[in-house]
């Protein structure tokens, strides 16, 4: 029998890979997760050939998260690749795939860039990354600080049922169906870096929110998983364990 263990609370997709999130009420989740997650991602040229993580991120550039995609429909199983747009941070909106866009993230963080798209996902790891909200602000009270839930980038936002933090922590190896139909298998909690650190508004550095996770936490904080079975999921969907390890 199945146990409900969270509720989803938000979702999120990022259509260019450290860009700007886009919050969602329902998404499609395909084998490579949502449809059109990460589908974009700017490369360093002299790093493609050589380099394991070559993309351009806000690791290197804070003002990446400033750059905003914008979609004037969402992507469904029946079209997988809406046009894609970026307000840049003055205001100026361009087709992801403008040459003049590239060029001025080029410049702006004096490095040969070029777009690549893929449409299985220019991920770090796994496919689907999950969030517990009641975490976030155990982590806040640990560090000391305000944290905004979408330093995380997560693509959906939990609230447990148990109402304890980092329950999440536990769930490497479990089953777990969001909503009707959707099965994602939890491969692993997520391993950290800078980009945490980062104000998604702002771009401003808080350094307490990843000394904390590394300090109290192993540098882990959320859980990755991978889509077992395609499905819609939706903002208020229970989160089950139907099978653990």
């Amino acid at each position: 029998m199945s146990e409900i263990v969270a509720t989803v609370a938000q979702l999120y997709f990022y259509p260019v890979k450290s860009m700007a999130g886009i919050p969602l009420q329902q998404a499609y989740i395909g084998l490579d997760g949502i449809l059109a997650d990460r589908q974009y991602a700017f490369v360093h040229t002299s790093q493609a050939a050589t380099n394991s993580f070559p993309w351009m991120t806000a690791r290197q550039s804070w003002r990446m998260l400033l750059y905003q995609p914008q979609l004037d429909v969402m992507p469904t199983p029946d079209d997988q690749e809406p046009a894609v747009k970026v307000r840049t941070p003055d205001g100026t909106i361009r087709a992801v795939d403008d040459p003049a866009l590239c060029q001025e993230l080029a410049a702006i963080n004096d490095t040969p860039l070029f777009l690549l798209k893929s449409n299985r996902g220019n991920f770090d790891a796994q496919h689907l990354s999950l969030f517990s909200l009641t975490s976030l602000e155990a982590l806040a009270t640990e560090a000391g600080s305000a944290i905004d839930h979408r330093q995380f980038r997560a693509n959906i936002y939990m609230q447990p049922a148990s109402g304890s933090a980092f329950d999440e922590e536990a769930w490497a190896g479990h089953l777990l169906q969001i909503g009707e139909s959707a099965l994602v298998g939890i491969t692993k909690r997520d391993g950290r870096c800078m980009i945490v650190n980062l104000d998604p508004t702002t771009g401003d550095m808080n350094p307490a929110v990843l000394r904390t996770i590394a300090q109290r936490h192993d540098r882990k904080a959320g859980v990755y998983g991978n889509v077992i079975r395609r499905g819609l999921i939706r903002v208020g969907d229970e989160i089950r364990v139907v099978a653990k390890n």
